[in-house]
């Protein structure tokens, strides 16, 4: 095998096979070449005999270990298939195959789909006497698997510190762990906690693991929780030959129980760690690295890496304030059409939000431009069953032979007309050749409805011919709410759903309906009804989208920055940044955690290989209001030289705040005095 093309960092990585390693791969450095390298060459010098099945390299998805294993059989042929690639789960998994019946559980066990596990959760907790209509299930089971993958059972906490599902998760999970074993299964967390157990009780099996898989390679190890850490130390056994691969500038699922200090302090976990550090990237201009530099050096708990790249200079990053979050989603949409024009392919190009929310009115935008888009990571806006449903009552209002959406929203909220009621009324039409409203007018001279079926269809009618004329007065905003508040549709929402979480999204999902409707309504004016807004909206386009262009089936990728790890583009759009969207400012009560939120920021950043915009909106609507915005303070992070600054300023009412004054204020500062320095003879800043 050829080592010649890898830098001398990366080749330091791959012939180092001795001992615990850690290789600090930046953001696009090539770090699964080096992993691939790596075995590979384990395989070519074979030390003190290593052969394949000694060998255990662990990935975080099905899909990346797939994709190793492929690429480690076209690099080292045929050998390289016993060559063990699966995630922790999956190993655990067959660890607890072979001996989970020491552990008192019978040889063939099941893991337990999340429908067992809250049917357990639910039975535990009506044996304490707790009403698991008052508490929500799944948040009790999130509680247990946060504990599980954090090695230690649900602790009550201190006094102040906890809440009513804290205590209630201590109480259950005895029972819940007695139920999973008592039918013979085992949750998802299982597969890491059970193993651990296994090697740590049972000698012979740690003799037996430790002999077998001599070399440990794991990739993405700043996502590892204290469960994958403590199975990882007890497999490495005395030798320590354990690689870890990663980035704690990329550490980003500390919601997900993902410990950064298992990479900060691998050292401590694995006396005598070499560390290498991969800092060329592959993948990005070097304006956009000293970007990210700059944000990410602020972090006081890092490993301190700079990326550089040998493709120097590029285009400074685009810093765009606009007036609101309807104006940031217009320039956006703009700006691809623009590039695509240009020549940059619409998969070459992608739009980064903190949260799934703000994808609407990037998706309303691209859609009056007719730009194919894709949602990553989460139904697309308008997909939504509870959106959706409410455009289906436009659409019927606007438009009473459309039969689709009509029998769509006939009974959502349910009003007692089914489906028998439906299928005969639909018999009739056909029959009679009447349109299914037609027949719906006719409904009470019908004698084969179920009993009182026809006066409920018609008292929907005539609803429905209320509403259209209320809507043809304008305020489409107003009589939306009203429709909705008389027909209980979001009382009805919030009754379907699984969770208050889930509840939660989907009110939020039909509050942006309106105010989709009424940003519309601002700007179109006296010509708003409701007619041109569902024509603005039509879905008729995406036939157009799917059809193959030019450029083939290309959609500009939307996505939240979480769902972007691993991925790049030439062109990207990180927008909201914001206080409180960029960096979020805590989800459910929970602390801000502010060192993830500029980890989240480089990742954004570090997405781009050409050109980055950077958006936010002076002014943005929560809870129905305008509310000003403050810019992120990840913007003042970023050097003067790297950023072009974009103030779309366009009438509305309020002057500008103090916090957008100073912004821009210091950021001219910090202009001048750069040009000062420069004038004194000092230069460009190095790269």
């Amino acid at each position: 095998m050829d080592l010649s093309k890898l830098n001398p960092p990366q080749r330091e990585a791959v012939t180092t096979l001795e001992g615990p390693l850690l290789v600090l791969a930046g953001a696009g450095s090539g770090k699964t070449r080096v992993i691939t390298h790596r075995i590979v060459h384990l395989l070519n010098e074979r030390p003190f005999g290593a052969m394949a099945r000694n060998i255990l390299a662990v990935t975080f998805t099905n899909k990346a270990a797939t994709e190793m294993k492929e690429r480690l059989v076209k690099m080292g042929g045929p050998r390289a298939q016993g060559v063990l690639v699966c995630t922790f789960h999956a190993f655990g998994a067959e660890m607890l195959r072979e001996d989970i019946h020491r552990l008192g559980w019978p040889k063939k066990f099941a893991i337990a789909d999340m429908g067992d596990q809250l049917a357990l959760i639910r039975r535990a907790m009506r044996d304490h006497k707790v009403d698991d209509r008052a508490f929500d299930a799944r948040k009790v089971l999130t509680l247990i698997s946060k504990a599980k993958n954090s090695g230690l059972p649900p602790q009550v906490k201190p006094e102040g510190m906890g809440d009513d599902y804290d205590l209630i998760t201590h109480m259950v999970y005895p029972g819940y762990q007695l139920a999973l074993k008592a039918q013979g299964s085992v949750d998802f967390d299982d597969l890491l906690v059970l193993p651990a157990r296994l090697l740590r009780e049972h000698e012979d099996l740690k003799q037996k693991y430790t002999r077998r898989f001599r070399y440990l390679l794991v990739d993405e190890f700043q996502d590892t929780n204290l469960a994958q850490m403590d199975l990882l130390r007890l497999l490495a056994g005395e030798s320590m030959n354990v690689c870890a691969v990663g980035d704690d500038d990329q550490a980003i699922y500390s919601w997900r129980g993902a410990e950064v200090k298992n990479i900060l302090q691998f050292d401590r976990f694995f006396p005598g760690t070499k560390e290498v550090r991969l800092e060329q990237n592959y993948r990005s201009m070097q304006m956009v690295l000293d970007a990210a530099n700059a944000v990410i050096a602020k972090n006081p708990e890092r490993k301190p890496k700079r990326m550089w790249t040998d493709r120097l200079g590029g285009e400074r990053l685009r810093v765009v304030k606009c007036p609101n979050e309807e104006e940031e989603a217009r320039y956006v949409a703009r700006e691809i059409e623009k590039n695509i024009a240009h020549g940059i392919p619409a998969d070459e190009i992608a739009v980064l939000y903190r949260t799934n929310g703000q994808s609407r009115p990037i998706e309303e935008s691209l859609r009056e431009k007719g730009i194919g888009y894709e949602v990553v990571g989460g139904s697309e806006f308008f997909d939504r069953r509870e959106v959706k449903d409410v455009i289906a009552y436009f659409k019927v209002i606007a438009n009473p032979r459309d039969e689709v959406s009509l029998l769509r929203i006939v009974n959502v909220p349910a009003r007692g007309i089914g489906d028998v009621t439906m299928e005969r009324l639909h018999g009739h039409a056909r029959g009679q050749g009447l349109s299914l409203w037609d027949a719906m007018e006719r409904s009470e001279g019908y004698e084969d409805l179920p009993a009182g079926a026809g006066g409920k269809v018609r008292e929907f009618l005539r609803m429905i011919e209320r509403y259209r004329g209320l809507f043809e007065g304008g305020n489409l905003a107003h009589v939306t709410r009203q429709l909705l508040e008389e027909i209980g549709f979001k009382e009805a929402a919030r009754s379907m759903a699984l969770s208050a979480t889930t509840a939660d999204k989907k009110l939020k999902s039909v509050d942006q309906v309106l105010n989709s409707l009424e940003a519309f309504e601002k700007r179109e004016g006296p010509k708003a009804s409701l007619l041109t807004y569902l024509n603005r909206l039509s879905l008729d386009t995406r036939q157009e989208e799917d059809e193959e262009g030019p450029g083939g089936n290309r959609r500009v990728t939307l996505m939240t920055v979480h769902a972007s790890k691993g991925l790049e583009y030439r062109l990207v759009f990180f927008i909201g940044m914001e206080e409180g969207l960029m960096p979020h400012g805590g989800m459910q009560g929970e602390a801000q955690n502010l060192e993830e939120e500029r980890r989240l920021c480089y990742v954004g950043i570090t997405r781009a290989k050409e050109l980055l915009y950077l958006t936010r909106a002076a002014i943005r609507v929560k809870r129905g209001k305008d509310i000003p915005s403050t810019p992120s303070r990840f913007l003042e992070d970023l050097p003067p030289e790297t950023v072009e600054l974009i103030d779309l300023e366009a009438p509305r009412t309020g002057a500008q705040t103090d916090q957008e004054k100073n912004f821009f204020a210091n950021l001219k500062e910090r202009f001048k005095a750069k040009g000062a320095t420069k004038g004194a003879g000092g230069g460009p800043a190095p790269t």
